[in-house]
């Protein structure tokens, strides 16, 4: 069933069956959306209020609104579907990869797209910071359960777990914008299945269901953020890697803009590039690490960043259950990166492998190892309709409400925590929004 699904600064985020809503309609390019209110425990049932929604800089859904203005509920619904279809279909099991499986490296070269950063130039130096949300989230979230193992939180309530998981989450978001980007986005994860399922039907299948805990501060951080003055997005279909690898190469290649990646995510090697680096956090403690082509350099030799991609198919990924090859990790891996060049010219040429045990198992593969770099290949050519920014829809601004929604959720979070952490959160985002009004260098330790 295809739903819209939207967020705003006063309202939490809920789904609506889009054939139920004939009534729908998008009024005017400031994206005002007029439906019928279901309420969350009574949906499909009640249809008994109408509420307005701005959802001009609040929808994390990404949805190309404004090119159904006028147009009623018929083009909504066609538009909905077909966006969903494109995004379930972004990879195709066939002999020659579409679009969406070039690499990374390739799409460097490419003009920049019609659609992407032009717009958003001007004579100070564009930083952008692309955070990855559920990566901070949990992070989040395990410091806070390793502290109450060690009976460190024995006063925490019954809802103190999540409410501390979004406090520390902003913390740490709050943190990284002490870099001073000029531009911003917190990109989540789309909870539904996406493309790589339809390539892989085992792809994620050996996690464990997500804790109740993060499922909470899910439905409390991104409000949150968006009333920080932060654009959050989730596109359907696609996974939050995806998004954020196709705006950072899309802002570098349009607008020559300086970015940064927050997420420990090692599949963001593949894009590196010397205006494009990752923000690592470290293993222990609140450390952040830039990671860049030197540091590649170092630790990988002389295998390019886009090679990596290939070391990761060899490896594979056994939390998102990606097969690669038994008995190779990442030493091995690069190794043969190193002396083949890619997986492709290393299964002509396995039977010159050198490794006895490596060159058995390459022998015995059957399309496992091109599967796996199908599924780690970063999707970084979305269609224009999923993500139809411009830079300037990313400027790093302070909420035209003063900060009054941010400060409501607050106040409603703060009963279940001491009191000292909200205060001192407010105190770190008010002196971020100063800063946001007036031009800042970068940390040079960051950009």
């Amino acid at each position: 069933m295809t739903s819209l699904r939207i967020l705003t600064q006063q309202h939490r985020g809920f789904s609506i069956p889009m054939h139920q809503h004939a009534s729908a309609m998008i009024l005017g390019k400031s994206g005002i959306l007029i439906l019928p209110w279901f309420g969350q425990t009574t949906a499909l049932k009640k249809p008994h209020l109408t509420k307005k929604l701005n959802v001009s800089r609040s929808f994390f859904q990404v949805r190309s609104f404004s090119s159904l203005v006028s147009r009623g509920s018929d083009a909504i619904r066609k538009q909905t579907a077909r966006e969903y279809n494109d995004s379930r279909l972004l990879l195709q099991m066939d002999d020659e990869p579409p679009l969406g499986l070039r690499s990374a490296a390739g799409l460097r070269n490419m003009s920049p797209p019609a659609n992407g950063y032009g717009e958003g130039g001007g004579e100070e130096e564009q930083r952008m910071l692309l955070i990855d949300g559920n990566a901070v989230l949990y992070r989040s979230y395990f410091k806070i359960m390793a502290r109450v193992g060690y009976g460190g939180l024995k006063d925490m309530g019954s809802e103190g777990d999540w409410v501390l998981t979004v406090f520390t989450s902003l913390l740490t978001i709050l943190r990284l914008l002490e870099a001073r980007p000029t531009h911003i986005a917190v990109v989540f994860d789309y909870r539904g299945l996406t493309f790589r399922h339809q390539i892989f039907r085992g792809y994620k299948s050996g996690r464990a269901p997500t804790p109740d805990t993060i499922l909470q501060a899910l439905d409390c951080i991104k409000p949150a953020i968006l009333s920080m003055g932060i654009t959050a997005l989730e596109v359907p279909g696609v996974e939050a890697d995806d998004v954020i690898g196709a705006l950072a190469l899309k802002a570098v290649a349009a607008a020559g803009t300086k970015v940064r990646i927050a997420s420990p995510d090692k599949d963001f090697f593949q894009i590196l590039s010397a205006q494009l680096r990752i923000l690592r956090f470290a293993p222990k403690g609140s450390g952040i690490v830039s990671f860049g082509l030197e540091e590649f350099a170092q630790k990988f030799g002389s295998i390019q960043p886009a090679q990596y991609l290939d070391v990761l198919a060899l490896m594979g990924d056994k939390v998102d259950s990606i097969p690669g090859v038994p008995g190779i990790g990442e030493k091995t891996a690069l190794k043969l990166v190193h002396e083949f060049g890619s997986v492709e010219n290393l299964l002509e040429r396995r039977s010159e492998v050198v490794l006895k045990r490596a060159r058995e198992s390459l022998m015995l593969d059957e399309g496992a190892i091109l599967l796996s770099k199908r599924l780690l290949t970063l999707r970084v050519d979305l269609p224009a309709h999923l993500l139809p920014y411009n830079l300037d829809d990313f400027v790093c601004q302070s909420p035209k409400d003063q900060g009054e929604n941010f400060m409501k959720l607050l106040q409603a979070m703060s009963p279940y925590i001491d009191p000292s952490v909200p205060q001192d959160l407010e105190k770190r985002v008010r002196k971020i929004w100063k800063t946001w009004q007036v031009p800042q260098q970068a940390l040079e330790t960051y950009f």
